[in-house]
């Protein structure tokens, strides 16, 4: 038992799938400061008064920051399911490294 702890503390990298968490929060918000820069960038075009107001550009304009708003929108409202299933494969790495340590602790206990 002492030789399977020691070796959790000295690889504790991936423990329990907290290294994917990082990774998915990192992308989480790499993609939350891409899309605040699309949406900052296409409202800026607007805003510049380049095309005519109530053009074919104008209204397509105002289309593209519409979906792009509403896609972020909509992404972001499903990250407390992305959460709950990475939540759920972190219980699942706990149970099946507890009963791996319970197994391991049993066949050398019945060894002796």
């Amino acid at each position: 038992m002492k030789s399977l702890m020691s070796k959790l503390r000295m690889n504790s990298k991936g423990v329990l799938g907290m290294d994917s968490v990082r990774d998915v929060i990192i992308f989480l918000l790499t993609l939350a400061v891409a899309a605040i820069a699309v949406f900052l960038a296409l409202s800026s075009l607007q805003d510049a008064n380049l095309f005519t107001a109530g053009s074919t550009a104008d209204n397509n304009t105002d289309y593209i920051i519409n979906n792009i708003t509403n896609g972020a929108s909509n992404f972001f409202e499903q990250v407390p399911t992305i959460f709950t299933v990475l939540g759920a494969v972190a219980i699942i790495l706990a149970v099946t490294l507890i009963l791996f340590a319970v197994n391991r602790f049993s066949q050398s206990s019945q060894s002796i």
